[in-house]
């Protein structure tokens, strides 16, 4: 197997920065069998794009960058899962529907699982999702437009949320950036949050995707409460906590769990060579 490219290496450091917070330059130099130096050299990168904070030996992870970073950086975590719950997601789709997708990372596997419905409707405000979805002559597309972000691919701002509301859908699949008991459903950015709310305003059902790693997490502003969805669709099984305390809404769960997402350095083998 030849050596991760060092864009796939620093995607692995973030992906155990997201894990455990912090990470130390000779155990990372260890894991991806690169020289310390290289590391640091990464790291240095990292932290000039914002992304981490730069410690003696290592680097850390501010708790506002958690749910806040880049798509590039986001759209390998918890892959398997991500898989997991947009396969789940396919499955309450059916031939003539119309949906909505946001502009998560999950929604990509969502749309890949519906590809091949027929008569579908999809309406996003994703480049990731248009690009996914630009060769499926048989689905009819709908982008909003609007202004670009470039650090999600999304498109946001007035038009976007202007032509959102002229449309409705049978579904919509939400995403957050935080879920949590008192707050409800959060999104770090306030123009994301915009579009989702018009999504759910627009839909006939919404349906609440989420990995767990968003539970007891908020964000800058509000999407919606529990109570504006119809079902959770998450990727493990749900604390008692949890569980009591959605019972008061009129949600439903899917939690069964999905296969775990192996690290970057555990998809690495004995053969691997320097890259560096």
């Amino acid at each position: 197997m030849i050596a991760l490219l060092a864009i796939e290496r620093r995607k692995g450091i973030m992906q155990h920065l997201h894990r455990d917070g912090r990470v130390l330059v000779a155990e990372l130099s260890r894991n991806f069998r690169v020289s310390e130096e290289t590391i640091r050299r990464d790291l240095d990168r990292l932290e000039r794009e914002g992304l981490l904070q730069r410690t003696h030996g290592g680097a850390f992870l501010e708790d506002d960058l958690i749910t806040d970073l880049p798509i590039w950086v986001r759209e390998d975590f918890y892959l398997a899962e991500k898989m997991w719950i947009g396969s789940k997601c396919a499955r309450l789709v059916k031939n003539g529907d119309t949906i909505m997708l946001d502009s998560s990372t999950t929604s990509l596997h969502i749309a890949r699982s519906v590809k091949t419905l027929k008569h579908l409707t999809v309406i996003t405000n994703s480049l990731k999702v248009i690009t996914e979805l630009s060769d499926a002559d048989h689905l009819k597309l709908i982008c909003t437009g609007g202004t670009l972000r470039h650090h999600s691919l999304s498109y946001s701002g007035h038009a976007a949320a202007k032509a959102m509301s002229l449309y409705l859908a049978d579904k919509a699949f939400i995403s957050c950036s935080g879920m949590d008991m008192r707050h409800g459903v959060t999104d770090t950015n306030e123009n994301e949050a915009e579009i989702r709310k018009m999504m759910i305003q627009n839909a006939k059902h919404s349906f609440l995707v989420a990995d767990q790693s968003k539970c007891d997490r908020i964000g800058l502003a509000k999407i919606a409460g529990y109570d504006a969805f119809h079902k959770l669709i998450t990727n493990a099984p749900l604390n008692s906590e949890w569980r009591e305390h959605l019972s008061k809404y009129a949600i439903s769960i899917d939690d069964q769990p999905a296969p775990r997402t192996p690290r970057t350095d555990e998809r690495m083998d004995t053969s691997t060579i320097k890259a560096e």
